[in-house]
């Protein structure tokens, strides 16, 4: 294994009102006209339920790849007013959709316009203040319910819902102050399990193993342990191989800082020639921002 990755998956928290003209381009393939795959069933008008609950026969184009197919079309689109996009939608949605849920498609599109429109007006949650969040999350499920049927908000956000009613329970629990540890942990493996998919789990627990992986590393260079001291603890708490690659990553950093040092460190007159010959294409693409990053890091001399 040459290295593992220390990336964090990020959990979207709750999407922002951000304006139809404003949604970003991304690709996506068209939802699938595939074996019909449960979601959890609507006990109340627009409010999804926790993710264990199943109902049968769900639509199979209202599913969230909708959501992120009408954002590409509006990316795309490049219209400066609903008019304008409604006549070019049906062209851009014909590329990805198949014939029968065009129209119904162009139908969901212009009322996910709208519905976004409104969203602009809300206020965006307040962070660590979990009341708040829940307020906000009560009236975005509002709006929907003035867009949208009950089967359709559980179609195309259901999951996005659960996952931002998953990350209200976390900072409620969170900021509890009557909760032991074990009590909090034990809350927020039960929140986790009733809200969450076992997709949205998977991804959680990798982003959960990156975070303990990056913490601790840098317990490890706090207290100057040796290259050996590293391998050991890795090994104790992730696997041989994982903790090999560990090594690999550490070593390759460690040449990258030198590298760096080596560059930060020559006149201004040899620098050119070094950075053609101490870095690659690619590395000197990165080496303006991490000479940035070190001198934003380096501790700044008392006045």
């Amino acid at each position: 294994m040459r290295g593992v990755a220390l990336t964090i998956g990020a959990v979207a928290l709750v999407a922002a009102g951000t304006g139809w003209l404003a949604l970003g381009p991304g690709a996506v393939d068209a939802p699938q006209a595939a074996a019909p795959r449960a979601t959890a069933a609507v006990a109340v008008p627009g409010v999804p339920q926790p993710a264990q609950s199943t109902a049968a026969a769900p639509d199979a184009l209202l599913t969230s790849d909708l959501i992120t197919l009408f954002d590409q079309v509006l990316a795309e689109a490049q219209a400066d007013s609903k008019a304008t996009l409604m006549a070019r939608a049906p062209a851009l949605l014909a590329q990805r959709l198949r014939e029968d849920w065009r129209v119904r498609a162009l139908g969901l599109l212009e009322r996910y316009v709208d519905m976004q429109e409104v969203l602009r007006t809300l206020q965006p949650p307040a962070p660590g203040d979990p009341a708040f969040l829940r307020r906000s999350l009560e009236a975005r499920e509002a709006v929907r319910r003035q867009f949208f049927a009950p089967e359709e908000i559980e179609g195309l956000f259901g999951d996005q819902i659960r996952q931002d009613r998953f990350m209200a329970e976390k900072m409620e629990l969170l900021s509890n102050p009557d909760l032991t540890p074990e009590q909090r942990a034990a809350a927020l493996a039960q929140s986790e399990q009733a809200w969450l998919s076992p997709a949205q789990r998977e991804v959680r627990k990798e982003a959960v193993a990156h975070l303990d992986v990056m913490r601790q590393t840098e317990a490890l260079q706090a207290r100057g342990a040796s290259p050996q001291e590293r391998f050991a603890a890795r090994s104790e708490a992730y696997g041989y191989e994982v903790a090999r690659g560990l090594a690999t990553l550490d070593q390759e950093t460690q040449e990258w800082n030198a590298r760096l040092d080596r560059y930060a460190s020559a006149p201004e007159a040899e620098r050119a020639q070094l950075r053609e010959t101490l870095f690659n294409e690619n590395e000197r693409l990165r080496l303006s921002g991490a000479l940035a990053m070190r001198s934003a890091a380096a501790p700044k001399p008392a006045r």
